[in-house]
């Protein structure tokens, strides 16, 4: 969200704002609530009688569990909601006669122009006016590229494994000198290599979804030309799913221009545009055209593929760490119909506006053939902060929620834990002997809006250093420009080892990072800057310290770097924070999990084959 906002007001005066800045931590916080609850209200949308979550189905399921994960997924509702709250506040602290702003942001544009209208505030756009988004040929090679890669050759299952786990291809790593196993998957092979272990290693079977490289590196060719996943334990779940198996899809997609025009049609929709007495039409009809034209098609195609590789494979429950995600509701829908038990594994922090977790208690009932919000029939959580997350946010049924505890963070720490000994010559080895040293953790694409801050508070602490690690899927080079020549800044390669880090480190920064649950848990004090974000309550709670701005980011640092006595407390309260929500290692997560999984696979209810097209 970038723009210049110019007032002119009666005196004369000039004054420059940024939009962003306008926005008070208040505004941040009922900005990301409003945009969830707008978007939430639009499944109760009239269509000639039926709501929107009725009106669109596909195979009986309602495609409403995709149009939200779409509109929240993209953030322009959240940017037109933000812009308007923005420029209301400039309004109130300046009183302009004249609003110009300068941004190539078509939502910003859109809504500020809406902002115009209905406040009666003369707004002026400038700025280059960016190319509109085009959705014809994303459009089309949804179902082109579906067609592709049924070009290679289909996969023959003898077995019929006990677990089915659908995971992410392109995070499943390279076996190189190891030997091929379950632990290859990037997320959640302890889990997987536990299920393993605690049967026969033909009882757990890997489906590969989604495209073979990571986003940044993907081209439209890629079906063809890329290279199947060359393990004995992954197949794409392209070759259990024959051409022939996408016939449902296909008629979705052809069919998706009508569709489009059906879902902006009607006063319903049209009278649900409005925001603060804002038209924000122009801003929701392209989404939801977005949402027919590509959103639709994919869920589709993903929920016949689903459905097919199930059949072929007939297991006795299928696992997917992304149940909340577009692909883990397309498979839950497709299990479900076959009566397959499904297991969600929580692979990450679930934050509290991630829309993905949170559901209104309707969401969960019955409406005709849908049968309400596809959860798993049990998900597995990390602690009982999480289970908390999804049983008040999320109104999930108790009994389809289960602590089993954190595997990944049962790994960490004992890296940590083992290399304790050697931690005087890791802090030699990054050149921080006799220095306090911080970690900053983050995706530069969150933090960037309050790196200058956090530089600029380090460079006034010249006797710590600050060592960044960037988050995997992006590079070292994207910090330079803010960090680079900053004399006690260092920035670590991405491929930089997470626990050699930690083990070193007096304190650690982050924004929304899920790392900060781990140094809770390992002692490691945790400062939180950016707020609001979503580790405020542990802020507010006392488990980690909260800062903003350069002067205060300094202070926290310093105190949690040389204060003993504030250093000492802010542990205590994380400590005090993981007793009471059991946020634990104890070196067992996997193993639990492994056995409430087979658990699950061995239920009587597990009837399989039991559907019909």
């Amino acid at each position: 969200m970038s723009a210049t906002v110019i007032c002119k007001t009666s005196q004369g005066r000039r004054i420059v704002v940024d939009l962003l800045s306008a926005l008070s931590p208040a505004d941040r916080e009922r900005a990301r609530t409003d945009a969830n609850q707008w978007i939430k209200r639009l499944r109760l949308t009239p269509y000639d009688g039926a709501s929107m979550r009725e009106r669109f189905t596909f195979r009986g399921d309602s495609l409403w569990w995709f149009t939200e994960l779409y509109l929240h997924k993209m953030r322009r509702v959240d940017t037109a909601i933000s812009t308007i709250l923005s420029l209301e506040s400039i309004k109130a602290a300046h009183d302009p006669v004249r609003l110009s702003v300068e941004t190539t942001d078509a939502t910003i544009r859109a809504a500020a122009m809406a902002f115009a209208q209905a406040s009666g505030t003369a707004v002026e756009i400038g700025g280059r006016d960016a190319a509109p988004r085009r959705l014809g040929w994303p459009s089309f090679t949804i179902g082109f590229n579906a067609r592709l890669s049924r070009l290679r050759a289909a996969r023959v299952v003898d077995r019929h494994p006990v677990v089915a786990a659908f995971v992410h291809t392109a995070f499943w790593r390279p076996a190189g000198g190891e030997s091929d196993g379950p632990s290859q998957e990037s997320y959640v092979g302890a889990v997987l290599n536990a299920v393993a272990a605690s049967g026969r290693e033909r009882d757990l079977y890997c489906v590969g979804v989604g495209p073979r490289r990571n986003f940044r590196a993907r081209r439209w060719w890629d079906p063809v030309t890329a290279p199947g996943a060359g393990t004995r334990l992954i197949t794409p779940i392209e070759r259990l799913a024959p051409s022939r198996a996408l016939r449902d899809s296909y008629r979705l997609w052809t069919d998706r221009q009508r569709l489009a025009q059906a879902l902006t049609s009607g006063t319903g929709i049209r009278d649900a545009a409005h925001y603060h007495g804002c038209d924000l039409w122009p801003i929701l009809e392209r989404e939801l055209q977005a949402v027919a034209m590509l959103q639709w098609p994919w869920s589709a195609r993903a929920m016949d593929e689903a459905g097919a590789a199930l059949d072929v494979l007939a297991p006795g429950a299928a696992l997917t760490y992304a149940e909340a995600g577009g692909w883990g509701r397309a498979l839950v829908l497709e299990a479900r119909r076959r009566h397959v038990p499904t297991i969600g594994l929580q692979h990450g922090f679930i934050y509290r506006h991630w829309l993905n977790y949170r559901h209104e208690p309707d969401e969960m009932a019955p409406i005709g053939h849908d049968a309400g919000c596809p959860i798993p029939d049990r998900t597995l959580v990390f602690d009982r902060y999480a289970e908390a997350t999804l049983l008040g946010s999320g109104h999930f049924p108790a009994d389809r929620v289960r602590v089993t505890g954190n595997a990944r963070l049962d790994d960490l720490a004992a890296q940590v834990s083992s290399l304790q000994p050697i931690r005087g010559s890791l802090r030699q080895e990054l050149g921080v002997t006799d220095r306090p040293l911080a970690v900053l953790a983050a995706k530069f694409s969150e933090i960037r809006h309050v790196l200058g801050d956090l530089t600029e508070a380090v460079a006034g602490l010249p006797e710590m250093t600050l060592i960044i690690k960037p988050h995997p899927a992006e590079t070292a080079d994207i910090y330079t420009p803010v960090a680079g020549g900053i004399a006690n800044i260092k920035i670590a390669p991405a491929h930089a080892d997470l626990a050699r880090l930690l083990a070193a480190a007096d304190a650690m920064v982050t924004m929304n990072s899920t790392v900060a649950m781990d140094g809770l848990v390992l002692g490691v004090p945790v400062l939180v800057i950016g707020l609001p974000n979503n580790l405020s309550p542990f802020v507010e709670a006392g488990a980690m310290a909260g800062a903003a701005g350069p002067a205060e980011i300094r202070e926290r640092l310093r105190s949690l770097l040389y204060d003993q006595d504030a250093r000492r407390a802010v542990i205590a309260a994380g400590h005090a924070f993981a007793r009471q929500y059991e946020l634990q290692s104890d070196g067992q997560s996997a193993r639990r999990a492994a056995a409430e999984i087979l658990s699950m696979a061995a239920h009587p209810s597990a009837q399989r084959g039991a559907y019909t097209r």
